[in-house]
């Protein structure tokens, strides 16, 4: 499908007066942005006044509980941070410098390093920023934020310059400083040089890093939880006055560039639109009050209740059909809701007292007597049904995952987090992990230790609902998690509800189907295997110690529009007895290699039954169609039982039917489809973004 029918597929599924709005609102903005980069080309674009210095702290660094954090981990993670050596979406662990050198990414290699700055500190090496330090392609740091390219070049991805500007390492430094305390002084001078690096050498509007908003949202929160925890143990003034100053004008300038660059559409927001108004909530919670920043605190608090209800469904799953993107937005959910319910009094008070009318974006900003948060006793109240939506947030996690402590890959993976606090992986050597990845063909082997962070493992999310609910489904081993929101919050949320009330519709009748195929899998005796339906998710689990089925039928993600959905309808992950039978291959890459991003979400890459290669749903040409699908597929229940359950799905003329079936020994799985049916054999496999295996490597 070609880019100019896409949009007119598009633009005649949309109401005419929400059509024309988009095109007005288009006119505008393009008028707007040309005087917009004038100025910014042509001028300083840091803001010209000192806002007040950052003295809130919404954490207290003697309340967490650091005894799930290996000091060996700590050293080594810190050592490598310091060196500005980082393993991230695949890279391996590579250093980014202005001279560095890149691994390459499937035969794309690009040598496009630059000088170094001049106005770096003596003894520091400053950190490329803008580049993506797996292919060696360089964004300019001299092009307007607007103006750069997503994916045109083979090979080169975007996604790493954003990924490390994150800054979800420096909590992380922070962290390790507390585990060991002879990490200290070198631990805070490094997060005060990379911060002055940074503000140095992406002033706001410029360069890459500020061209998508999630980013910027997801960044400033990691600065600041990284900020107040080293605030707290800086007893020999390295933060000083002058650091700080600069640090609290980059917070404002990060809040500002949020409320002007939301990712908000009346037509469909996504977890973009959440992290930026997260982001945006943990800035207004630091900054000083009064006036716009009391607005833009309301203005957050309004949005993430409002978004709640649209991004997560009744059962607690995620609207995007991906278990990975469910993480994301749930722990942005989880740690919101924490700094909203331990909001210091003065923040409290504005939020009875601000004035509206200082927010001049859409959407709307609601008056205080409008507003679903309540001010009861001192204290903020979010609604009853916002908190019973979060338990089962955390409650879906808690039951999507394995025995062996991972969750399914179904949909999109690309390794998003809000906070990494916790590392959680394991040690190879430099050797095991060239040999276990293809992606780091050419990494220099050796007996050197390479931390493997392990994306699939979620205990982070259930501890982080233990922080919020006093649980004992949300307790594990990610101690650190739970004292943090606990410390966060300040006090716990009582979920009334903590029933699925949604129910299985059931009933799907397609007559006669000639075509038939079952394969039976011997599973332990005498297994006590629990059924956990999300309906609304369209994910189904049968469960034990020693058994784990989940099965995918989720509906398109974003509501219709695709976003993370892969054509995985009726495929299903399985683990018997410490052993992984079938799994999901993940995602790998999205705009690198288009032709790779569409042969992880095929029916191909899926163990599900295929007539003529058919897809079970429709996607664009070229970039455009990366993320959007065509819903073309109808996935239903048909029938089910303590021990079953019978799955339909209908596209393009294709019937098929899929019983999943546990007895006393056994797996029966039972395929009939008005058509002739194969399965594909698919031999890749992705266990995080930008991470590739053969599919028999984690089993070996």
């Amino acid at each position: 499908m070609s880019r100019i029918s896409y949009y007119l597929k598009k633009a005649r599924s949309m109401p005419f007066d929400e059509l024309a709005i988009k095109i007005a609102d288009k006119i505008l903005n393009i008028a707007k942005n040309k005087f917009q980069k004038m100025c910014d080309v042509l001028g300083n674009t840091h803001i010209n006044c000192n806002v007040p210095i950052i003295k809130t702290s919404c954490i207290n660094i003697k309340e967490l509980d650091l005894s799930n954090i290996d000091p060996d981990v700590a050293r080594y993670l810190s050592n490598m941070y310091i060196e500005h050596k980082f393993d991230l979406l695949g890279s391996g662990w590579v250093k980014n410098s202005y001279d560095s050198v890149a691994l390459g990414l499937e035969g794309y290699k690009y040598n496009m390093n630059v000088a170094t700055p001049a106005n770096a500190p003596e003894g520091y090496e400053p950190i490329d920023w803008q580049k993506d330090f797996k292919s060696g392609f360089r964004w300019s740091e001299k092009k307007w934020y607007k103006d750069q390219r997503i994916a045109h070049k083979p090979g080169s991805d975007i996604k790493v310059p954003w990924e490390l500007a994150r800054f979800q390492h420096l909590p992380q430094l922070a962290i390790f400083a507390m585990v060991d305390p002879s990490l200290k002084e070198q631990n805070l001078k490094e997060f005060k040089n990379q911060i002055l690096d940074f503000i140095r050498n992406n002033p706001p509007r410029m360069g890459v890093n500020w061209t998508c908003t999630m980013d910027v949202g997801i960044r400033v929160a990691n600065m600041l939880a990284a900020y107040d925890m080293f605030c707290q143990m800086d007893v020999g003034g390295i933060l000083d006055q002058n650091f700080k100053q600069t640090f609290s004008n980059s917070v404002y300038e990060h809040a500002l560039h949020i409320v002007n660059n939301l990712e908000y559409s009346p037509h469909l927001t996504s977890n973009h639109y959440l992290s930026d108004i997260v982001g945006l909530l943990f800035a207004c919670a630091y900054l000083n009050g009064g006036g716009e920043t009391d607005a833009w605190l309301a203005f957050a608090v309004q949005e993430i209740i409002r978004e709640m209800k649209k991004e997560f469904y009744e059962d607690g799953g995620n609207f995007e059909s991906s278990t990975s993107y469910h993480r994301l937005s749930g722990e942005l959910m989880a740690y919101a809701a924490a700094l909203i319910l331990g909001l210091k009094s003065e923040k409290i008070s504005s939020l009875k007292n601000y004035d509206a009318k200082l927010w001049r974006k859409k959407p709307k900003l609601l008056s205080p007597n409008e507003q679903e948060f309540k001010i009861l006793n001192g204290q903020i109240a979010l609604p009853q049904w916002f908190a019973v939506r979060l338990y089962k947030i955390g409650r879906f996690t808690a039951d999507i995952t394995k025995p062996n402590g991972e969750v399914p890959q179904f949909g999109d993976n690309d390794s998003g987090r809000f906070f990494k606090f916790s590392p959680n992986g394991e040690f190879l050597s430099n050797e095991q992990a060239a040999r276990k990845y293809l992606n780091l063909s050419g990494f220099e082997g050796g007996n050197e230790p390479f931390w493997d962070e392990n994306i699939l493992n979620h205990s982070t999310l259930i501890s982080c609902m233990g922080g919020i609910f006093d649980d004992e489904i949300f307790k594990n081993d990610m101690r650190f998690e739970r004292s943090f929101v606990r410390s966060l919050a300040g006090r716990t949320l009582q979920a009334s509800d903590k029933t699925y009330k949604s129910q299985i519709a059931s009933g799907v009748k397609f007559g006669e189907l000639p075509h038939r195929k079952s394969i039976e899998f011997k599973i332990p005796n005498s297994q006590e295997i629990k059924n956990l339906f999300y309906p609304d998710s369209g994910i189904f689990i049968f469960k034990s110690d020693k058994f784990y089925l989940s099965i995918c039928a989720t509906p398109l993600g974003q509501r219709g529009h695709g976003g993370h959905t892969h054509n995985d309808k009726l495929g299903y992950e399985l683990w018997i007895d410490g052993l992984d039978i079938a799994r999901d291959p993940g995602t790998y890459l999205y705009t690198p290699l288009l032709g790779r991003r569409n042969e992880f979400r095929s029916v191909k890459a899926h163990n599900v039954p295929i007539v003529d290669d058919l897809e079970q749903n429709s996607w664009g040409e070229g970039a455009i169609g990366l993320f959007g699908m065509f819903a073309e597929c109808r996935c239903e229940v048909v029938d089910f039982g303590e021990n079953f359950i019978s799955l339909a799905a209908e596209y393009k003329g294709v019937k098929i039917i899929r019983k999943f079936e546990t007895k006393e020994d056994s797996l029966e799985i039972i395929d009939m489809a008005n058509r002739e049916f194969y399965y594909s054999k698919f031999e890749l496999y992705s266990n995080g973004y930008g991470k590739l295996s053969r599919i028999g490597a984690f089993n070996e």
